[in-house]
């Protein structure tokens, strides 16, 4: 369960700080140009700036979050989410869950081939998906309610659980579900399925790959788009651009620079470049509606004095989160949290229910509450975090300050993340806070470190179980609503985490690049202006 932990949170890491992340759409601001003039002209090259090279495009067990964005042109899964956050089928024709709930069926398009031209088979879509299960952080929560993964025909796929679960919106919302051919999937080595393999049914394909350098797509010929009006990462998709190339730019000045001098059409610049590109007469820029949330966990294992309520709600009263959201840089970038489920992008997981104990700063009662708890003078609230990304560190600082105003002395270790999780999973009494991220639409609750805790921190996932799996269970929307409140009335009790703030990230963009409406980094239906 650690090394699975692990995984996830790298691959929550990679892909939350990257402005690609496939959960979240984006609402695109200004340069000086404003629509999209003209009709789409087909052709021409768009050039993509990636962090690093990914090395493969194994969108289950590669975390790097270039993986995500090439993976979402060439690969296509059974179900995806539309620019509303519902799932909508794409290689499936139609799905149809049972009716006892304990089962998914999944009826594939005829006719979809393979950019290779290989016919695409039902045994193709189940070889995915269990790959899927087997290797991706995503189906963690779905592995203990799944019997099997089956292709009873050319065009069937079915999933069989032994309890009620919400398994379209994991499906849809997890870049993991590319369906791939089955000989491709059985080729994969302890590192994933190699780059050499990545025949899929999007829009584009690859055409070369040059490590460490730049990697190009072409478009795909043999790509057949589903039925209705392209949203998100749904409906048809049009194969404008002749071809995508992806330029491995690491340097941020090096980023900035290409954009201002043409030489990249995309990318993601950093926080302190925002102004620039937003000022920029020749740059657009695409702010995500919702990225991630900025939290800290509270360990509830004996060994730290958070296992007591009182100490957890002190904490949650000492913490002044608009303070710590407004140190974090760009204004507009950031915005409150009330909560495990932050973000009103995606509707049927939100929740104001107990945001009001989440609103609340009082110092005063939080040193009261401490002493009930039993804190002694002079005792040392232990705070770790990684040093891989500074706003964690920055943010416990501010934390630290707040607890010393009271007179809480509290101190500050940062690590490289496998260092962290490793004194995480096997010091469980060493640490008191965790500085993190996660998911601000989580796929399905139990998904969410705000909901269920961190593995080995000692959070009550026995008592929280019930509430998911009335989630789970839930047919309408009403339902799944009522039992979204009560999931998080259940955190704003218990408190597994303190939400800091929502983060943001951006895309900056040539004025040239049309059709793009920031919905991650998504080039199907771009075009470029002559």
């Amino acid at each position: 369960m650690e090394r699975t932990e692990s995984r996830r949170l790298r691959h929550r890491i990679a892909a939350l700080t990257a402005v690609g992340l496939v959960l979240t759409a984006c609402a695109t601001t200004k340069g000086t140009t404003t629509g999209d003039a003209g009709p789409p002209a087909r052709g021409g090259n768009l050039t993509v700036r990636l962090a690093q090279d990914p090395g493969s495009l194994d969108t289950v067990k590669n975390s790097n979050a270039g993986t995500t964005y090439i993976g979402h042109e060439v690969f296509e899964q059974l179900v995806t989410i539309d620019a509303n956050y519902q799932p909508q089928p794409v290689l499936a024709e139609s799905y149809k869950k049972a009716d006892d709930g304990l089962g998914y069926t999944f009826t594939l398009r005829k006719g979809i081939v393979f950019a290779d031209g290989t016919p695409l088979r039902a045994a193709d879509a189940a070889a995915s998906l269990r790959y899927w299960v087997d290797n991706g952080s995503y189906a963690g929560s779905l592995k203990p309610v799944l019997k099997e993964i089956t292709a009873p025909d050319e065009g069937t796929v079915v999933v069989t659980l032994s309890a009620p679960f919400n398994l379209v919106a994991l499906m849809a919302t997890s870049h993991g579900t590319g369906i791939r051919k089955e000989s491709d999937i059985a080729s994969a080595g302890p590192t994933g399925i190699p780059r050499e393999n990545s025949a899929g049914s999007g829009p584009y394909k690859v055409k070369t790959w040059t490590p460490g350098q730049e990697i190009v797509l072409e478009r795909n010929d043999k790509y057949q788009p589903p039925g209705g009006k392209s949203s998100g990462y749904a409906g048809a998709k049009n194969a404008y651009l002749d071809t995508i190339t992806y330029k491995v730019v690491a340097d941020a000045d090096a980023v900035l620079n290409g954009l201002q001098t043409g030489l990249l059409d995309v990318a993601e610049p950093s926080h302190d470049q925002y102004d620039q590109v937003k000022r920029s007469d020749t740059l657009k820029v695409g702010v995500e509606g919702a990225a991630n949330i900025q939290y800290i966990a509270l360990n509830h294992n004996s060994g730290s004095i958070f296992a007591k309520q009182q100490a957890r709600d002190a904490m949650n009263l000492i913490v002044d989160k608009a303070a710590v959201m407004a140190s974090q840089g760009v204004p507009e970038l950031v915005s409150p949290s009330n909560g495990a489920f932050a973000t009103q992008t995606n509707k049927g997981m939100y929740s104001e229910a107990g945001k009001a104990k989440w609103d609340q700063h009082d110092p005063e009662r939080a040193k009261q509450l401490f002493a009930e708890a039993g804190l002694q003078p002079g005792q040392t609230i232990r705070m770790i975090t990684t040093d891989e990304f500074p706003q964690f560190k920055d943010a416990l600082v501010l934390v630290q300050s707040q607890l010393q105003k009271i007179g809480i002395t509290a101190s500050i270790d940062s690590y490289d993340f496998a260092t962290l999780i490793g004194r995480k999973n096997n010091e469980p009494d060493s640490w008191d806070v965790l500085a993190l991220m996660d998911d601000a639409n989580p796929p399905v609750p139990s998904y969410s470190d705000n909901v269920q805790g961190m593995d080995n921190m000692g959070y009550p996932r026995d008592q929280l179980a019930p509430l998911l799996s009335a989630y789970n269970a839930a047919d309408t929307p009403e339902e799944q609503k009522q039992a979204i409140d009560k999931v998080q009335e259940f955190t704003s009790q218990n408190l597994p985490t303190i939400t800091l703030y929502n983060a943001k990230s951006y895309v900056g963009y040539s004025a040239k690049v049309r059709g793009y409406d920031g919905w991650g980094m998504e080039f199907a239906d771009v075009w470029l202006a002559g």
